[in-house]
C-alpha cells in the first residue's frame, strides 16, 4: 500500500473515532439527565451568563437561532428555563435558568458543553488551525457541503 492509501485509511479510522467517542457521551449524558448534550450544553451557558439573549446562546453553541428558540421551547415547557422579555425593547428576550433548571445542571456530568469542545480548546493553536483548514478542505471536497448542517447539534436536536 503506498503511504497516501495509508493515510486516508488512517484519517478515517480517526474519524470514526471522533464520532464515536461523541456519540457515547451524547448517550451518556441523555441517559445521566434526560437531555440531550446540546440542551445541557445550553443550561451551562445560560447558568454562567444569566440574561443572556437567544442571539447570543446560538451564536456561543454555534447554532442557527430558529433552532435555538424551538430548543429553548422544550426546556421551557419542562421548567428549567424562564425567558425575560425586555421591558425596553420588546424584540430582545433574556434567558435565567428556574430552579429546577440550576439543580438539574449541578447533578449533570461534566463538561457540559461536550467533550468535543474540551478536546478542541486543549489543541495547540497552530494544530487546531491545521485541523480547521483541512476539514473545511473534506467537507469541500465532498461535493455536498450544506452550510446550514453545520448550525445543528450532533445530535441532530431541534
Amino acid at each position: 500500500m503506498n503511504t497516501r492509501t495509508v493515510c486516508v485509511q488512517k484519517v478515517t479510522q480517526h474519524l470514526r473515532i471522533l464520532f464515536r467517542a461523541v456519540q457515547a457521551h451524547s448517550k451518556f449524558i441523555e441517559k445521566t439527565c434526560g437531555l440531550s448534550s446540546a440542551k445541557l450544553w445550553m443550561l451551562y451557558e445560560i447558568f454562567t451568563n444569566p440574561g443572556l439573549k437567544v442571539s447570543q446562546l446560538a451564536a456561543a453553541l454555534t447554532i442557527h437561532p430558529s433552532t435555538c428558540s424551538n430548543m429553548l421551547d422544550k426546556l421551557e415547557a419542562k421548567g428549567l428555563l424562564v425567558r425575560d422579555r425586555s421591558k425596553t425593547d420588546q424584540r430582545a428576550v433574556h434567558l435565567f435558568l428556574t430552579r429546577a433548571g440550576e439543580e438539574l445542571l449541578g447533578l449533570a456530568p461534566r463538561p457540559a458543553q461536550g467533550e468535543l469542545t474540551r478536546a478542541l480548546e486543549q489543541l495547540p493553536e497552530e494544530q487546531l488551525l491545521n485541523l480547521e483548514i483541512g476539514l473545511d478542505g473534506l467537507v469541500h471536497s465532498l461535493r455536498r457541503k450544506d452550510d446550514g448542517a453545520g448550525l445543528i447539534p450532533l445530535s441532530g436536536e431541534q
